[in-house]
């Protein structure tokens, strides 16, 4: 095992050799049932099993589910459909307006958002009174 350090951390390479001679769950390497992930999980310290008694929503699905942990505007809420992007509290509405040539080059240049640029400009005119 070679140690090193990238972007300031520890790194841990292994040989293929030193891959092999790790030690692995029972199972590894091939397809496990349901019952041998299970029993290899609860195997591992780290597992706390969960208590029969404690699954939550057993049987329930959806509205049911949900009801149990919301008032029933809010689990209408959730499961409506929501379509398209969600209303502006400040719409925006398409003019058209003219401006010299020279101003829209000037903001056009600096790229992306210019729109926006521009938008900021005239919020600070009108800010000054103008």
């Amino acid at each position: 095992m070679r140690r090193s350090k990238e972007n300031g951390r520890d790194v841990a390479a292994y040989s293929p050799e030193e891959l092999a001679e790790l030690p692995r769950l029972p199972g590894a390497g091939r397809d496990m049932t349901d019952e041998e992930i299970t029993a290899a999980a609860l195997s591992d310290p780290d597992t706390v099993p969960p208590s029969g008694s404690t699954v939550p929503f057993r049987g329930k699905v959806g509205r049911e589910a949900l009801a149990e942990l919301f008032p029933p505007e809010t689990v209408d809420a959730l499961l409506s459909p929501r379509r398209g992007r969600p209303k502006s509290v400040r719409p925006k509405i398409q003019f058209t307006a003219r401006f010299d040539a020279d101003l829209v080059e000037h903001f056009r240049s600096g790229g992306k958002g210019w729109q926006v640029r521009m938008e900021e400009v005239l919020r600070k005119a009108v800010a000054m009174g103008l």
